[in-house]
């Protein structure tokens, strides 16, 4: 038989090589765009992107609720209102603090952009999203207000409306506020109805509450190798209540490309044999109907419970979360969660809202407390 040429052999060995690289290159991008929960976060804070620029434009991402009459923005971004109170109360300061416990409300003018950039911030562009949809708005007043123990506890409130439209519903409920700088004035944008989705059945419930309490309990064990703590036999878990313990709270939420998945709060008691506080587990997870998505967004945390009170848990961190709902985001197909965290130190509530792709809180707002 005839022997293959030199030059016939290199070739194969060549093409070999070219197609096994393509096939690596293939499984190396497929691997690296493949979509990975992000890492769980401990707490919501007050910090946030809410800032003025330096052309003195308002701008940022805000937490709040919409009524019958407005729309009601609130930060508790202590950068933010330093510098409203620093640069904008009647009477200048070099101490805002003071200024503003003294004060106890300060009223910030807004100007337009023919105004003097002395007289006040300005709103160029506003934007709201709900539960219902997102929609264009314009801000009508600002107002700063005291917190009892100086910069905690103060407040940020702008109030936006929308234009008239004549269809959609009104804008009620938790909402996400969004202040973008522009650099030519426009109209706000019209109303886009976010898609309703339905909720899940009573089965699908159970099994994520399952899901939940399931994966938490394998994160404590790791976090707190010590305790042998396990869920109360036959107890029920309240779901989309008002209830702190043994309830939690079950939502869906669009995640983009028409994908839907399920955000879970928790909070359940614990039995430990022998021991003298029931513990309390907490936290917040994101699944999709089959289970083959897993996030935590909130790492878990044990709480003490005494006498029905709730106490941190050693060292552990002392929150909670609770009241979950979607809004939707603005440039993209998807929703942002809505939720309040509870400090058991104090009864500090926050107001927040958390974009579960990347576990980043948007903004967030101190509602309760000793210090409001």
């Amino acid at each position: 038989m005839p022997t293959p040429s030199l030059r016939a052999r290199t070739g194969a060995a060549a093409l070999a090589l070219l197609l096994a690289g393509c096939a690596s290159v293939g499984r190396f991008l497929e691997e690296a765009l493949r979509e990975r929960p992000a890492a769980p976060i401990d707490r919501m804070t007050t910090a946030s992107d809410a800032r003025i620029d330096s052309a003195g434009h308002l701008a940022g991402s805000f937490v709040g609720e919409g009524t019958s009459r407005a729309v009601h923005l609130l930060s508790s971004d202590s950068a933010l209102i330093a510098e409203l109170v620093r640069r904008y109360a009647p009477r200048r300061t070099a101490d805002p603090w003071d200024a503003l416990s003294k004060a106890g409300i300060i009223r910030i003018p807004l100007r337009t952009a023919k105004e003097d950039a002395a007289r006040g911030p300005l709103v160029q562009v506003g934007r709201v999203g709900t539960p219902e949809g997102r929609t264009g708005v314009v801000a009508t007043s600002l107002v700063v207000r005291s917190g009892r123990c100086g910069w905690r506890g103060s407040q940020a409130e702008l109030v936006v409306e929308e234009p008239v439209r004549s269809r959609g519903p009104e804008l009620r409920g938790p909402v996400i506020g969004s202040l973008v700088t522009a650099r030519t004035e426009r109209a706000p944008d019209g109303f886009i109805e976010r898609e309703p989705l339905p909720p899940p059945d009573s089965a699908l419930v159970v099994l994520l509450v399952d899901r939940t309490r399931r994966a938490m309990d394998s994160s404590l064990a790791h976090q707190h190798p010590a305790v042998d703590a396990r869920p109360l036999a036959h107890h029920p878990v309240e779901i989309n209540t008002l209830g702190d313990v043994d309830a939690g709270d079950v939502t869906a939420f669009h995640v983009g490309d028409g994908r839907v998945r399920y955000a879970v709060s928790l909070r359940e008691r614990r039995v430990q044999a022998g021991a003298r506080d029931t513990l309390v587990a907490a936290g917040v997870m994101v699944w999709d109907e089959e289970g083959a998505w897993q996030q935590f967004v909130f790492r878990p945390t044990y709480l003490a419970m005494r006498g029905g009170r709730l106490f941190p848990y050693r060292s552990g961190r002392p929150f909670f979360w609770r009241r979950l709902g979607p809004v939707s985001d603005f440039g993209f197909d998807r929703d942002n969660l809505w939720m309040e965290q509870v400090d058991v130190r104090d009864g500090t509530v926050l107001w927040g809202i958390v974009q579960p792709g990347d576990n980043v809180v948007v903004a967030a707002a101190e509602m309760d407390g000793p210090c409001r």
